[in-house]
């Protein structure tokens, strides 16, 4: 019997699901998937780190329950990605996200990167395919009637390896110490069913058989390694779990992230202070792998075990607790960072590690709190509390409620020049309509330190108004060619920083505005410029609204 016409076909049909798919149903917008490739392969550290943070949501929202329309369609995007994409790094990430959403319709392209001469990148799809490749399951009727002898010859000599799986499968749910023979005649060989065989054991309703797939783990011989560790699920033994942690000094990246990974879904306490100092790690997929980990062991003695560290004991201890309770978004561990940042009888590294927390724990009452330390601190963490307040509100998305913080503390910094202007570099933080018009108040009063202040600002804005008020400023200027020119830029950075969430109409509106306001080629090429990346929505607009020729003619030669 060969099943081979069947496998492939199977194949085949999940591929052509993705292009018969309504592509307007549930993908990534364009816009946004072309933000985030073009921060994952920029130079900034932090915006790729934010980047990859977004795709792996997009994929995770994708994979909920009730999303199943949603996930090959964002599968597809992530292929076509994955084809173009130069750089490894952004490769090896696209890779893992294939590995959570990704099905058979992912393996011709997995397959043909498992043979790439690049070891990281072969590893990589290697890792993926482990995850996708469905186990062969052993109900139904297929060889009915073979005995045991024949399924094992199926098992070790057939040259399809569809067929090959599927006895296997079978053999495995009749009789377990015969699979376990046939398995160790494949590692033993080193076979290309090996891989196959010891993830259909590590599923298999048999301990024996279980067992004897945990027992490879100690073989060193890293691509099984992976298999069985992608293959783990439920509580770990004792005796596994320190295995699994021993594993974690390999010098092979690809066993290390999957070891990591697997921590997470078997993992305990234990696990928790070699994760926790992988967390540290300079290699940003390993470091990012030990936060994921962090926050998936389920054993909840690691948060009242974290809760107790972070209260007490060394700075050093308690701001590794912390961070690691920040990971995991304990219950607590909100109003645990919020009265450590309001503190100042801590020490200054305890306070700062509790402001950093608040980028990802942080919650309205948080606000308040950093807006009285930039307020009130000349040292180091006035600039920490900038940076949380600019990360954690675009979580937080209420540019009311941080209005209303920073409302407050513009009025308690109105006679400390250097506090209110601490404030006011961050105040595209609180992007709402009250902060445009404070920003136009205070340019009125002609300091020339506030309206630096405020050119510097309003590029960063996080929607059209902070365009509109530059466009304003410019208008305004009258013959002061400088600041007429520093505003027009400014609309060129906020159109080259815009996403989906802005109004697409506004942008061509703004940046034709703009245009006409100067001759200057410099001045001009920073608006035209703003749009060398355009998108498919950008070239439909213009093809289809009256915009000016130049930037027409830049958004149809890209």
């Amino acid at each position: 019997m060969n099943f081979t016409s069947k496998s492939s076909l199977k194949t085949i049909t999940a591929s052509l699901a993705l292009l018969v798919m309504p592509l307007g149903y549930s993908q990534i917008p364009d816009s946004e998937l072309d933000s985030i490739f073009t921060r994952l392969n920029g130079d900034d550290f932090d915006a790729r780190y934010e980047a990859r943070m977004d795709l792996q949501n997009q994929v995770s929202e994708a994979t909920k329950p009730g999303n199943e329309s949603q996930q090959p369609l964002v599968e597809q995007q992530l292929l076509e990605r994955l084809e173009k994409e130069p750089l490894l790094t952004t490769k090896l990430w696209i890779l893992r996200q294939l590995s959570s959403i990704g099905s058979e319709a992912s393996l011709p392209a997995l397959e043909k990167l498992a043979a790439s001469s690049d070891a990281k990148l072969a590893d990589g799809a290697r890792m993926a395919i482990n995850r996708i490749t469905p186990v062969p399951s052993a109900e139904g009727g297929l060889y009915l009637g073979f005995d045991v002898d024949e399924l094992a010859t199926l098992a070790s000599t057939d040259d399809s390896r569809a067929v090959r799986n599927a006895a296997f499968a079978k053999l495995a749910a009749i009789d377990s110490r015969k699979a376990i023979s046939v398995m160790k005649e494949a590692l033993e060989s080193d076979s290309s069913s090996s891989a196959d065989f010891l993830k259909a054991a590590m599923v298999a309703d048999s301990r024996s058989l279980n067992k004897a797939a945990l027992a490879e783990l100690a073989s060193g011989k890293v691509q099984n390694q992976i298999v069985i560790l992608g293959a783990l699920e439920g509580r770990a033994s004792s005796k596994l779990e320190k295995q699994l942690i021993a594993l974690l000094d390999t010098e092979n990246e690809t066993l290390k992230l999957q070891t990591v990974e697997a921590l997470g879904r078997v993992g305990t306490v234990k696990s928790l202070e070699p994760v926790l100092e992988l967390t540290n790690s300079k290699d940003r997929d390993l470091s990012t792998a030990a936060a994921d980990t962090l926050a998936s062991i389920s054993d909840k003695r690691i948060d009242s075990s974290l809760l107790k560290a972070a209260k007490k004991g060394s700075v050093e201890d308690r701001i590794t607790a912390l961070n690691a309770l920040s990971y995991r978004a304990s219950a607590g561990v909100t109003e645990l960072v919020n009265e450590m940042a309001a503190d100042d009888s801590l020490d200054e590294d305890l306070r700062e590690a509790a402001i950093e927390s608040m980028e990802s724990v942080g919650d309205l009452a948080s606000l308040p709190i950093l807006v009285d330390i930039v307020v009130s601190e000349e040292s180091g963490l006035r600039k920490d509390a900038q940076k949380t307040l600019k990360r954690m509100t675009l979580r937080t998305n209420d540019p009311a409620a941080a209005w209303n913080a920073f409302s407050d503390g513009l009025k308690a910094s109105e006679n400390d020049s250097s506090a209110k202007l601490a404030l006011m570099l961050v105040l595209d933080s609180a992007p709402s309509k009250e902060a445009i018009e404070y920003l136009n108040n205070e340019w009125k009063s002609g300091d020339a330190e506030v309206q630096k202040t405020i050119l510097k600002v309003l590029p960063s804005w996080r929607n059209w108004d902070g365009g509109y008020l530059l466009l304003d400023l410019a208008k305004q200027a009258g013959d002061d060619q400088k600041i007429a020119g520093q505003c027009i830029r400014g609309i060129g950075r906020i159109i080259l920083g815009s996403d989906s969430s802005f109004p697409i109409r506004d942008k061509y509106k703004l940046a034709n505005q703009a245009l006409d306001l100067t001759d200057d080629a410099s001045v001009r090429s920073s608006i035209l410029n703003s749009f060398r990346d355009p998108t498919w929505q950008d070239k439909r607009f213009v093809e289809n609204n009256e915009v000016n020729p130049e930037i027409k003619a830049k958004v149809l030669e890209s």
